[in-house]
């Protein structure tokens, strides 16, 4: 006997919940930078020095590699 219950509607829900987190971080990071702008150095060069640094020091540390091999070589 089937149920004749309707699908869950997760695609909807995740979607939402996916803008809204986005949304979040961009009024986040917007009020982050707005109210801290006084410790942020002018032009915003060092900290973007400073994140393109984290950023290729982290892909130097992982080889380059997008997965882990296994002993056979494969991804």
């Amino acid at each position: 006997m089937k149920n004749n219950k309707p699908a869950p509607r997760r695609f909807a829900l995740t979607l939402t919940y996916i803008v809204v987190f986005l949304g979040a971080i961009v009024v986040g990071g917007y009020l982050m930078t707005h109210q801290h702008q006084a410790h942020i150095p002018g032009l915003y060069l060092l900290l973007g020095a400073l994140l393109l640094a984290c950023i290729t020091m982290f892909l130097f540390m992982r080889g380059g590699r997008h997965g882990y091999s296994n002993k056979n070589g494969e991804e």
